[in-house]
């Protein structure tokens, strides 16, 4: 089965239900971007024009929202709130929430949530916007294109110093009783973001990013870490897997055409791996529990965040192929191996072949990475 293929067949399996039928956990399609300057009135702007978009293009879906409490989204409602947000001072905290969901106790297939910083904390706490849409949109002919164009508006319209998109995990705004079930999902499937807290990640990611899905968000300050956008994209240069997309404030790595669910009893996707393998000096060193409140039953405590963090770490080991190797080694394990000393350098390698160098290279020594069977 093909990536699509695959996604459709284990999706119902991602999904929950109370016996009411009210949709309790969905899989879904997110986009999770951080910014500076929430509390500025120029930011509070912007986010609104990303509102109005959101509205104006998926409000026939569009059912609740939190403003304050949870209640029904109307056309008044949702002027009244966005003139009420334009009004607060720089030191007053906004956050809302417009969804499909019509209740606080149900998942949404549709939603868009920002939550700003104060003036007053200056540049230690980041402000966020969030979208979600229903992972179906993929099988649409300019599904995949759709959601691309909408995570590379949100991340010009404030200017995003990192973030994340990829499949997740949907839970209610109402959250706490279903974070056991997107525990237990992450456990089977690497590729799910684990998003429920995302407001718990303001401060934390202050200077470094949450890690690699299928589209990694990387400002300008985050780019110039690794080397800058020449030696990134030379990095991925042997890969046909992997593009790296340009907005105003840095750059947008897409791991893949598609999103990748990672089960459990497969390899890990080669494309998260290859960019986590590039990126990874820029995640969270000692992160902090992705659940902090745990009151019905299991969820992510100190040890299993540590490894959800490093999941794409392991591909190594479980290949029992080497981080890398030097030019002039032979070959460990058949496959494909790629090197950043050289551009379309991506090709198949038998155990025991003699790894080649390449001379006159400004990356300096040739290098070869994994890159899948």
């Amino acid at each position: 089965m093909n990536t699509l293929e695959k996604l459709i067949d284990q999706a119902p399996n991602l999904a929950f239900e109370m016996s009411d039928n009210t949709p309790v956990v969905r899989l879904g399609l997110i986009a999770t971007v951080y910014f500076k300057e929430g509390y500025l009135l120029e930011s509070k702007q912007k986010v609104l024009e990303c509102f109005d978009r959101f509205k104006e293009e998926f409000g026939q879906h569009l059912k609740g929202q939190f403003d304050g409490r949870y209640k029904k989204l109307t056309n008044e409602s949702f002027k009244k709130t966005t003139l009420k947000i334009l009004e607060t001072g720089a030191n007053e905290q906004y956050e809302w929430h417009i969804s499909s969901a019509p209740t606080a106790s149900e998942a949404a297939e549709y939603s868009l949530s920002a939550l700003n910083s104060f003036e007053v904390h200056g540049n230690q706490k980041r402000s966020y916007l969030k979208i979600t849409l229903p992972w179906t949109l993929l099988q649409e002919a300019d599904g995949a294109a759709r959601y691309q164009n909408w995570l590379l508006y949100l991340c010009n319209q404030v200017k995003a110093e990192h973030g994340y998109g990829g499949l997740s995990s949907i839970l209610p705004y109402d959250y706490d009783s279903y974070m056991p079930m997107e525990f237990q999902l992450a456990q089977q499937f690497s590729g799910l973001e684990v998003d429920s807290m995302v407001h718990n990640f303001k401060r934390e990611l202050l200077n470094h990013i949450k890690g690699v899905n299928w589209y990694t968000i990387l400002g300008s300050y985050f780019a110039e870490q690794l080397g800058g956008e020449d030696q990134i994209r030379h990095a991925f240069s042997g890969r046909g897997d992997v593009e790296v997309l340009s907005y105003d404030n840095g750059l947008i790595i897409r791991a893949g055409e598609l999103p990748e669910l990672g089960e459990k009893n497969e390899p890990l996707p080669a494309a998260y791996v290859a960019v986590n393998r590039v990126v990874k000096s820029l995640r969270i060193p000692n992160p902090d529990q992705l659940h902090t409140y745990l009151p019905y039953g299991d969820g992510f405590e100190e040890d299993s965040t540590a490894r959800w963090y490093a999941r794409f770490d392991h591909e190594d080991n479980q290949l029992k192929a080497p981080a890398r190797l030097e030019a002039g080694q032979p070959c460990s394990v058949t496959g494909y191996w790629f090197s950043p000393a050289q551009a379309g350098s991506r090709r198949h390698f038998q155990q025991g072949d003699i790894l080649p160098s390449f001379s006159g290279s400004s990356w300096g020594d040739t290098l070869w990475y994994w890159s899948g069977e």
